[in-house]
């Protein structure tokens, strides 16, 4: 990697996630003038997406595909096992994780929870997991991380069944292609399906002239009550042509339930001006598309498309929140629908974000599909040209009733009810369930001025707190359900700025 210039200061409210991104790229900086630029051969001047190439085998997909092992042999004549961890060590002994693994069929669970450790360190390299499917189940997230000292990626699997993560933590793993190849899965990376469950992935990166997954490649992806966090996808060369999708996962379908994508970004090296595609800060969905509900994606970065997320397939999103995400150069702060494709978005709140062009909160590009908004918030968004909070860049109609859109661009036509009022959102913050979201302030217009079409039991925070409370539904994620006082948002501690503040306690302790 070269250094290049420093970026010019980005006039824009979400100034944590811009200083979290400009870290991380000093940070990559940093590490790069330690080693010799490789010599790179000359690449196209454009980096297709994998619908671009149709069918065609795209450098992932070879990737994917070299990876891929074939089936294990079926075994009818056992029970699944449950293998524990006795050791906190990486190495070869009896009970460590690497030797459970290596012990371990297809459909086995490696048991963690015993253990007393908070962590352990990964010095040997990545766990490679050659079964179709396993499961890890830790203690607890906030218990038990899986450390990869940012030397190699965490987890491996070349399977073609499912891994599962449960109750742990997967961190500070980095995957750094060599040469002129492509960098996938700085934590994670399965050709098949991966399942978080109460598990987080965080701090991870992937580097590479491509860059896929900053924290999670995956074939599947499926989240229940996890967070991917803290994660980036590095597109790295030296003259042109660098590409980076997904700082947070990049996977080719979702379903996504009470979880949060927030902090990742997708960035690339400064000197690649007429070629650069860094493209959905927090998730990109390939080929397919999914489902999100009850979820929370916040303070990702893209330099060029899509701070949030994009896809290629039709999405669905219920009872979930998009802010405080930001593109610095183009289009889609929060959520960019692909061509050819459709979104659903019910009872959800999209906010705060910014584009370095235009559609702040969501933006629909050549040839998308019509799509429908229901019960939906796009307010407080921000974009340098058209569109602050929903664009399209060519005629567009989108279908639905009861939602609160403030500002369209002219290409983009809204059902004929659209309120185009300020929703008085309250900042995103904890009020209750697993993910952050918006309050609506007292008196605010959309309350008591939505739908249920799905006709959901509760809001995106889940039991205890009722779709429609006194018998009608507000517009956006949350549900007023009486009077509310907005708590204190408290900004999320990288592992830099942690051991910064540590150090000046320590200072002040000792003076």
């Amino acid at each position: 990697m070269n250094a290049g210039p420093a970026r010019p200061a980005r006039p824009i409210r979400a100034g944590r996630t811009v200083l979290a991104a400009s870290l991380v790229i000093a940070m990559a900086h940093a590490r790069a003038v330690e080693q010799a630029a490789p010599d790179y051969p000359a690449i196209p001047l454009q980096w297709p997406l994998p619908y671009e190439r149709g069918e065609q085998l795209t450098p992932l997909s070879a990737a994917i595909e070299a990876m891929r092992l074939p089936p294990s042999p079926v075994v009818t004549d056992r029970a699944p096992a449950t293998l524990q961890v006795s050791s906190c060590e990486d190495d070869d002994s009896a009970g460590s994780l690497r030797t459970r693994i290596g012990e371990a069929l297809s459909g086995d669970i490696i048991d963690l929870t015993a253990l007393t450790c908070s962590r352990i360190s990964l010095s040997q390299g990545a766990l490679k997991i050659e079964l179709d499917s396993l499961t890890l189940r830790g203690p607890g997230a906030e218990a038990l991380v899986l450390d990869g000292l940012d030397q190699d990626r965490i987890l491996f699997h070349p399977g073609s069944g499912t891994l599962t993560i449960e109750d742990l933590s997967i961190a500070n793993g980095r995957f750094e292609a060599v040469s002129n190849d492509i960098g996938f899965g700085g934590c994670v990376a399965t050709g098949a399906s991966l399942t978080l469950r109460n598990a987080v992935i965080r701090d991870c990166t992937a580097v590479g002239v491509g860059a896929y997954g900053g924290g999670v490649l995956s074939g599947f992806l499926t989240m229940v009550n996890s967070t991917i966090s803290g994660n980036t996808a590095f597109g790295d060369h030296p003259t042109n042509g660098t590409a980076a999708y997904g700082g947070g996962a990049f996977s080719y379908g979702v379903d996504i339930l009470d979880s949060t994508i927030s902090g990742n970004s997708a960035i690339g090296t400064d000197n690649a001006p007429l070629s650069h595609w860094e493209i959905a800060g927090g998730l990109f969905i390939a080929r397919n598309g999914g489902t999100i509900e009850r979820s929370t994606f916040s303070d990702n970065f893209a330099i060029r498309f899509a701070g949030a997320l994009t896809q290629e397939g039709d999405l669905v999103m219920r009872n979930s929140t998009v802010s405080g995400n930001v593109t610095e150069q183009d289009d889609g702060g929060g959520i960019r629908v692909r061509q050819g494709t459709s979104v659903l978005i019910e009872n959800s709140t999209i906010a705060g974000n910014h584009a370095g062009s235009s559609g702040g909160g969501i933006s629909f590009i050549n040839n998308a599909l019509p799509s429908t908004l229901q019960s939906t918030i796009v307010a407080g968004n921000t974009a340098a040209s058209g569109g602050t909070d929903a664009n399209s860049l060519m005629p567009l109609s989108v279908s639905g009733s009861h939602n609160l859109v403030v500002g369209s661009g002219d290409n983009l036509s809204l059902p004929a009810d659209t309120l185009h009022a300020d929703p008085d959102l309250l900042p995103l913050a904890n009020y209750g369930g697993p993910t952050r979201t918006h309050a609506l302030g007292t008196g605010s217009i959309a309350i008591d001025r939505g739908a249920n079409p799905e006709g959901l039991s509760t809001d995106q925070r889940g039991a205890g707190f009722a779709r429609e409370f006194d018998g009608v539904a507000d517009i956006g994620a949350f549900e007023t359900q009486g009077q509310i006082s907005a708590p204190i948002a408290v900004p999320g501690l990288g592992r830099w700025t942690a051991a910064l503040l540590a150090s000046l306690l320590a200072l002040l302790a000792f003076w």
